[in-house]
């Protein structure tokens, strides 16, 4: 978590990583770091939550729009994201932006070990 810490307060890797996403109003509604590894754009993303569940569809446009991003930062890098498996809601809406499972794994969190699904997108389903 430190780590993290450190990473975020660096000035050049948050302005080459993270971007805010604002609504029409300039109201935060989201962010995503668009994590660079060799060959492939990894997501990490977050909702504002009372934006979700309510059935408007916005985690998909969100999703569909971060992913529009990444290939326009990196063309052609294959696109992942990693996802707790017990979160079936975003699951859902993953699958919906053209993502599938292609891994299962543990992984240490700041409140221990979790299991994670490994989502890549594809870029040829129709989302």
């Amino acid at each position: 978590m430190l780590q993290e810490q450190i990473e975020f307060a660096d000035a050049h890797i948050r302005g080459e990583q993270y971007r805010a996403v604002v609504d029409a109003s300039g109201v935060l509604s989201g962010f995503v770091q668009f994590f660079p590894i060799v060959g492939v754009t990894r997501l990490g993303l977050g909702l504002r939550p009372d934006l979700i569940g309510k059935g408007s569809g916005i985690g998909l446009q969100f999703v569909q729009l971060l992913t529009r991003e990444a290939q326009k930062i990196a063309p052609g890098h294959e696109i992942d994201l990693e996802v707790l498996v017990w979160n079936e809601r975003a699951i859902r809406t993953y699958e919906r932006a053209g993502f599938t499972i292609t891994d299962t794994y543990e992984k240490q969190t700041p409140m221990g070990m979790s299991n994670f699904h490994c989502m890549v997108y594809d870029a040829a389903s129709p989302n």
